[in-house]
């Protein structure tokens, strides 16, 4: 449904508005309340069996202006922060139909950088009860960008072709166990090629961001006790300092896509790759196949996802105990090590999972969806759970997530 917002069509020269919807009411359970699983790095990690991890509702305005003009305002309502009357709002934008192929977009817009760019909170167009943890947590943290996108369409073959390019700036929050963090960006470019036939969609996408500032929960005031201290006595924290400020990082993403579709047969795999300058996490990869065969509106279907982070452990040097006399000075200072390690194996993500469910599509825009997870983090790569920063895993731990939800569209 959502998807439809791209496609350029002729429209009729008289104004109207159209009204739509999609809700999707879900009850997530887990074996384990230290690691809590949710589906997104900007929603709020709930513990124990409940209905906010997956849940949500969607409401979204079509205005057509002309047959060359139209307006799209969409609000979201989910288990997230919740700051300011633009929080609410996940999509606001003016599109013009320059000619048959080409269109420009201006205003809030979906980070187009993979293939469920368009509709990943639109539960009922997709097969999943939950997509897969380990691609759509680090590729859909930033959700959307204000600014501006040129596309182009066009038949090629059996097939269309569309590119796209944009550019604008954007904000992503990043929230766990009582704690609100957020990225902040000057520019981000954005470029994507997608291909599609009948059965196949093809996706190619390149994004570059600039970083503009940082807020990390807890780290100003942990800076400002380091600083109270002789540098000599730790010599490391001038360079681990520096390598948190989050201006001017650069950051790379690279993703490729494909999706066959015979009505029957349901195959879908991604793989991206982030290019991380900044000091407090690295660069990563990952991916995921999945497959379902549908036998008369029940489709049962499988997935394998894998995400590695592709450097090394950060370690925080030690301060200089022996240049210092006093107990409680060494106390406080192997305080701060502590939680300045935790701070960067908080970022870490380094995990993958086998999914089985299935999808019961009982009545027109319904679905009944169930799936089972089971993911193995290796420690302390659990950056994309909900927990409390103190908590470790020193070599791996096994999660159990069930999900069941209902889906619909209207």
């Amino acid at each position: 449904m959502v998807a439809l917002l791209a496609l350029p069509v002729s429209f009729p020269s008289v104004a109207q508005l159209a009204v739509s919807g999609f809700a999707t009411l879900g009850l997530t359970t887990s074996n384990n309340d230290e690691l809590i699983f949710r589906t997104s790095i900007n929603r709020w990690p709930e513990t124990g069996s409940n209905i906010l991890t997956e849940s949500l509702v969607g409401i979204q305005f079509n205005y057509q202006a002309s047959d060359k003009i139209d307006f799209v305002v969409q609000s979201i309502l989910e288990n997230k922060n919740y700051d300011s009357v633009s929080d609410y709002v996940e999509l606001a934008f003016m599109r013009y139909q320059i000619d048959r192929n080409f269109a420009l977009r201006i205003g809030r817009m979906n980070y187009n950088a993979y293939i469920l760019s368009e509709y990943l909170d639109v539960g009922y167009s997709y097969l999943w009860a939950t997509p897969p943890m380990e691609f759509y947590s680090p590729s859909s943290y930033l959700s959307y960008f204000d600014g501006v996108e040129l596309q182009y369409r066009n038949a090629l073959s059996e097939g269309v072709l569309q590119a796209t390019f944009a550019a604008g700036t954007s904000k992503a929050d990043l929230l766990s166990v009582g704690s609100y963090s957020s990225l902040e960006y000057d520019y981000m470019l954005n470029t994507s090629v997608s291909y599609e036939t009948d059965n196949w969609l093809f996706k190619g996408t390149l994004s570059h961001f600039s970083g503009h500032s940082a807020t990390l929960d807890g780290v100003d005031q942990l800076e400002t006790l380091v600083e109270s201290f002789p540098q000599q006595w730790w010599p490391f924290m001038g360079e681990l300092l520096e390598s948190l400020e989050f201006k001017d990082q650069k950051i790379h993403y690279a993703a490729v896509g494909v999706n066959y579709n015979d009505e029957r047969w349901f195959v879908k795999s991604e793989l991206a790759y982030f290019d991380i300058e900044w000091g407090l996490t690295g660069d990563l990869g990952y991916g995921y196949v999945s497959s379902g065969y549908e036998f008369d509106h029940f489709t049962p279907y499988i997935t394998f996802a894998l995400l590695d982070a592709l450097y090394d452990r950060h370690i925080i040097a030690s301060p200089r105990y022996d240049l210092i006399a006093d107990p409680a000075t060494q106390q406080m200072l192997g305080f701060l090590q502590t939680q300045f390690q935790g701070l960067y194996d908080s970022a870490r993500m380094d995990q993958y999972s086998v999914s089985v469910g299935a999808r019961w599509d009982f009545h027109h825009d319904w679905a009944l969806k169930g799936q089972f997870t089971r993911y193995r983090i290796n420690g302390p790569g659990a950056g994309l759970w909900g927990r409390d920063r103190t908590e470790s895993i020193d070599d791996h731990k096994h999660v159990n997530v069930i999900s069941i939800n209902i889906n619909t569209v209207f």
